[in-house]
């Protein structure tokens, strides 16, 4: 398995990993064509896992400046992660984390965090202080 940033011919995959996983939002391929257009807010960055040519799993990714608790300082935020069904239950999510986590330091963040359950989860682990 290969983890790497997202390039534009890998943009129908990417729209049906999205369809999946917010099943709802009806501009998904709007916001993937400003994405690639360099236009798009948020997400700033797509990490996607391949196996054998084909994406398994993808995180979106951000930096911000407004998580409760870290107001004004530099955070890495998961936007969004995914996981083909049928590669669940391995190690593809914890991977597509651990290189989000990298990206994430290499930009200069002070922590790590994401949302579940409309409830912040933070890693403030993510340099040494």
């Amino acid at each position: 398995m290969i983890l790497r940033e997202i390039r534009s011919e890998d943009a129908s995959e990417w729209l049906a990993m999205r369809r999946e996983l917010w099943p709802d939002g009806d501009d998904h391929d709007v916001e993937i064509a400003a994405f690639f257009a360099g236009s798009l807010d948020e997400p700033e960055a797509v990490l996607v896992a391949e196996d054998h040519g084909l994406l398994v799993g993808m995180a979106e990714l951000s930096a911000r400046r407004d998580i409760a608790g870290l107001e004004g300082k530099l955070t890495g935020y998961v936007e969004g992660l995914f996981v083909r069904p049928a590669f669940r239950g391995g190690d593809v999510a914890r991977r597509l984390l651990m290189a989000s986590r990298e990206w994430a330091h290499g930009l200069g963040c002070i922590a790590f965090a994401s949302d579940r359950a409309e409830r912040v989860v933070v890693d403030r682990r993510l340099v040494s202080e």
